[in-house]
């Protein structure tokens, strides 16, 4: 018999474009391939009621809630918070107690819970889950240790620091909550202490329909892709504006550098006459991006990997990112793509690919290849597969091997 599995998560799948909701709209997909899925979002955001309409129809959904405001009043729940792994106001959010009651009785019946996020969790305030994978694709505390190496002041540098030291307190006592643990890259499986109870399910990208194979690429553009408010992508923007614009128009004068999603057009009009056209959000970027020469990925920040790269691959865009940003990814600099971290290095990266139309082939083609294989979801399956049997021969002896 199909197992039951209940999915929590908090992000809309079919909301604007995101890492989080990406990965959730094609988690539910890929479950439903192994057993018999119920949805639940809590959401600290309001859904449109097409949002709600597409979510209904293309899933069993029993539950969409809204968070409540929990904020820390006492300075004994400041002190906890930082120091005490087993509190779970971390994120000053709630779940309301019915619709916590709901998950409660939602939980009991099925066989495999597979929540979203450490954040979501804490937000029921249920410290034990049992015969539950917690899906740990992004790290809070990698992401505060390395804002902490680029923030502005002390003050908000020892913060960052502060913040980084309480949740990777959280992090390690994942293992005592659930049963199993997911994350995105094979260097995380040893974070937690047993990596026998840790599964590697890589961030991926849906194949392009149709497949992105006859492009017209142009030696005057490159591109980014992402949510401009969220401070990895604005901070990586700001750097690459900084230290590698400038030396990219002085080689290659009249390139524009088009930037596509929530916050975009706001950001290029901090930057005028110097060639930054913001598009903000495009539901099909397929004919945007099939004109760039080059996808850049400029960040420094961030706890997880970066869907963008995933997205580029498949899209056979060539990519130019930094170390931080191709993390969790199998790439070969100059193979898949070019890897920089210096200023110097991002740009001749750049030049190269918006005039030499050679290269920008030879990238597409083993970028194409390495996602069909790797990072795409329909190569991702398996993964997922285990990581929900593991948690059924875990609670379950007739399912063990």
């Amino acid at each position: 018999m199909d197992p039951k599995i209940l999915f929590i998560g908090t992000t809309c799948p079919f909301g604007d474009v995101s890492g989080a909701g990406v990965r959730t709209l094609n988690l539910l997909r890929l479950l439903e391939r192994i057993g018999r899925v119920t949805a639940v979002f809590a959401t600290g955001r309001e859904w449109s009621a097409e949002q709600l309409e597409k979510t209904n129809s293309a899933f069993n959904v029993a539950l969409v809630s809204r968070y409540l405001e929990s904020p820390i009043r006492s300075v004994g729940e400041r002190y906890r918070k930082i120091f005490d792994p087993d509190f779970l106001n971390t994120n000053g959010v709630i779940v309301p107690p019915d619709d916590r009651a709901r998950v409660e009785e939602l939980v009991a019946e099925h066989d495999v819970v597979w929540i979203h996020t450490l954040k979501l969790a804490n937000a029921f305030r249920r410290f034990e889950w049992p015969r539950t994978i917690a899906d740990v694709d992004d790290f809070p505390s990698r992401f505060h240790r390395s804002a902490a190496g680029h923030a502005p002041s002390l003050k908000m540098k020892l913060m960052r620091r502060q913040k980084a030291f309480s949740w990777r307190r959280h992090e390690r006592n994942c293992l005592k909550r659930f049963e199993l643990l997911t994350v995105c890259k094979e260097a995380d499986r040893g974070s937690f202490g047993d990596p026998s109870r840790v599964h590697v399910v890589p961030n991926g990208f849906a194949v392009p329909e149709p497949a992105a194979a006859d492009v017209t690429r142009r030696g005057d553009r490159i591109g980014m892709i992402g949510d401009f408010n969220y401070l990895p992508n604005h901070d990586g923007l700001r750097w690459f504006m900084r230290e590698v614009w400038g030396e990219i128009r002085a080689k290659v004068p009249g390139v524009e550098l088009r930037l596509v999603g929530k916050g975009s057009d706001a950001i290029a009009a901090t930057f005028p006459g110097e060639g930054v056209v913001g598009l903000g959000y495009v539901p099909d970027v397929a004919e945007e991006t099939g004109s760039w020469s080059g996808m850049i990925v400029p960040t420094r920040l961030g706890g997880g990997t970066h869907l963008k790269v995933a997205e580029g691959l498949a899209r056979r865009v060539p990519i130019v990112t930094t170390t931080h940003g191709s993390r969790g990814y199998s790439l070969v600099s100059g193979g898949h793509a070019f890897i920089a971290d210096e200023a110097a290095d991002f740009s001749r990266a750049c030049v190269t690919l918006l005039g030499d139309p050679g290269v920008r082939e030879r990238m597409s083609a083993e970028g194409w290849r390495l996602f069909n294989e790797r990072y795409s979801w329909d190569s991702i399956q398996p993964a997922v597969e285990r990581a929900v049997m593991d948690c059924l021969a875990r609670s379950r002896p007739e399912c063990r091997a």
